[in-house]
């Protein structure tokens, strides 16, 4: 942690204080600001300056293992935010009974998440930040970028706009860069597609960089499989891949073979949409932890123009499906 309450009762913020003033610092009785036991300076060679606290019960509000990484990249970006935004650095929320690791202009809560939680209280801290009236961005380290599949964790922080369709944010600390990765689909084999654009620290709004999937843009995902799909569906069977059984076995129950099935009207889709079952199942609204709008509208009209190779934002198949019902 980064911050501590000093002897007067005052926020020390670790961030702000000048280095000739630690060794001081460290004389005095701290103390977490949410918890409020007693917590040290710790000064080494190694890791950023940082408080710990001294008994070894829990905090429940602050990690106590913070990485380097998730340390490091608080800093850079809190200095980033501050060149345009206020910001507080693990500002603690007593009506929350949480700590953003960064608060921007008192609404915005930014979360840099270097390793995995459970879906469960991902889904319990986002809500709390909601229901209280803040606004929750997740941006991830080097643990959680997304690679060729998209995992169930991951799903959970998706983001979605009408103009950068299923989007995430990750935080290279070695490159020096902040990431975007949008329009996000996948193919029948599982394989994530999308498109991509990097930022370099320090540089411009940081408020205005987070503001890009909003921003209005022609651009498009072109995809060419390099792999055949029903080659690699039969090859997932011998071998009784568990969610391709279930797939077949979905399959038979409606009378067909998805062995027999020659050519798939739909080969990539947005993240979420089971093609392969929808015609059994309908259009059924998957869960995503920060999507709060329905994203089976953007389903159907995806569905309803049906293209090869190219693939635009959610706006773009809403203004067609507009003209066509006009």
């Amino acid at each position: 942690m980064l911050v501590a309450l000093n002897e007067t009762e005052n926020i020390v913020n670790l961030l702000e204080l000048n280095p000739t003033y630690l060794a001081d610092l460290a004389r005095q009785f701290l103390r977490c600001p949410a918890c409020k036991s007693q917590v040290r300076l710790k000064n080494g060679r190694i890791k950023t300056p940082h408080f710990a606290h001294v008994s070894l019960a829990t905090c429940q509000y602050y990690s106590e293992n913070e990485s380097l990484q998730h340390l490091t990249l608080k800093k850079r970006l809190y200095h980033w935010f501050k060149q345009t935004e206020q910001v507080e650095i693990e500002h603690f929320l007593p009506d929350l009974q949480q700590t953003p690791d960064l608060l921007v202009n008192k609404t915005l809560a930014i979360e840099i998440q270097c390793s995995h939680l459970s879906i469960q209280r991902l889904r319990e801290r986002t809500e709390m930040y909601r229901a209280n009236g803040y606004t929750v961005l997740w941006l991830m380290g080097k643990d959680l970028w997304l690679d060729e599949n998209m995992t169930e964790f991951k799903r959970q922080l998706l983001y979605l706009t009408q103009n950068a369709g299923f989007y995430y944010w990750e935080l290279d600390l070695q490159r020096e860069k902040l990431r975007l990765k949008y329009l996000c689909h996948e193919d029948l084999t599982g394989r994530l597609h999308h498109l991509q654009r990097e930022f370099d620290f320090d540089s411009g709004c940081l408020l205005q960089v987070l503001r890009t999937p909003f921003a209005s843009t022609s651009e498009k995902l072109i995809v060419q499989l390099s792999q055949d799909i029903q080659t690699f569906i039969t090859r997932q069977l011998y071998y009784q891949s568990p969610k391709w059984l279930k797939i077949q076995e979905k399959y038979y129950q409606n009378g067909r073979n998805l062995m027999t099935v020659k050519n798939f009207p739909i080969k990539v889709y947005p993240i979420g949409l089971n093609v392969l079952t929808r015609q059994f199942e309908g259009v059924i609204k998957p869960e995503f932890c920060q999507i709060t709008n329905d994203v089976s509208v953007y389903y159907n009209h995806f569905i309803a123009y049906l293209q090869d190779e190219t693939f635009y934002p959610p706006g773009f198949y809403a203004k067609v499906a507009k003209k066509r019902d006009a």
